[in-house]
């Protein structure tokens, strides 16, 4: 499994000590350099760059995430207003329900994390900006059901099909019968394919010129989120609030 193209170190390794820094909520050098394995001088040399463009701070002896990522994360948002109106509905459903709303869109092969309220539960733990793979989520097998097969091909050639659980699909020929169940019904399910105890169903949003804004998923525990639930009102609850989104958009 490869994307098949060339990266500059130097800058992977500023990403690493980013993402070290955001999954540890906070490290300090020592912390830093045992997680990353980086002399002391590169890893110096890293921190003192990123400071110095307001990536990093420094708060008694511990590295955080600065500020400035907030005018990226604004940028990336303005430039689909539609999700302001996904947010607001979503955040209605998320009101009247006992579970995880999450809306989700596609990029670079990937399904990225949009919106995120844990509504009654907390069975995930997403992220805003979190990248996800596509094959292990309802949204995600939603969006590829959309796409072309050279996509979809395209996609698995990329970031293949990694198990996360048991029920992960990890065959290209067996997702590739899911997605014609996907299109046959209009919506996809995440039965545990991504974490055990976990169910989702997720559907498309459609945008006015009949591309695919991103997908729409309602999460919650396999006890409660039942087949049942879900072909009983769950889908129609979802199917609604896509309703209301493309509405107003529109």
């Amino acid at each position: 499994m490869t994307d098949g193209s060339r990266t500059f170190t130097t800058t992977e390794t500023s990403f690493a000590v980013i993402h070290a820094i955001e999954d540890a909520n906070g490290a300090t050098f020592a912390e830093l350099r045992s997680q990353l394995d980086l002399s002391k001088s590169t890893l110096y040399y890293h921190l003192t760059t990123l400071e110095k463009y307001g990536y990093v701070v420094k708060e008694r002896g511990t590295y955080q995430l600065g500020l400035r990522f907030l005018s990226h994360a604004q940028h990336a948002k303005n430039k689909e207003p539609a999700f302001d109106v996904v947010r607001s509905k979503a955040r209605d459903l998320a009101d009247r329900i006992p579970e995880e709303i999450s809306f989700a869109t596609e990029e670079n092969g990937r399904l990225v994390v949009v919106y995120h309220n844990i509504g009654g539960s907390a069975m995930t733990d997403f992220k805003i900006g979190q990248y996800l793979y596509m094959h292990v989520t309802a949204s995600g097998k939603m969006m590829l059901a959309e796409m072309s097969e050279e996509r979809v091909d395209e996609i698995i050639d990329r970031w293949g099909l990694p198990k996360l659980t048991e029920n992960t699909i990890t065959d290209r020929d067996t997702l590739k019968e899911e997605l014609d169940r996907v299109r046959e019904r209009g919506y996809a399910i995440n039965d545990e394919e991504q974490r055990e105890g976990l169910r989702s169903v997720g559907a498309k949003i459609t945008k006015p010129d009949g591309s695919v804004l991103g997908g729409l998923a309602i999460d919650g525990a396999t006890y409660r989120l039942t087949n049942d639930q879900i072909e009983g009102h769950t889908v129609q609850q979802l199917f609604d609030t896509i309703d209301e989104i493309e509405a107003e958009i529109d």
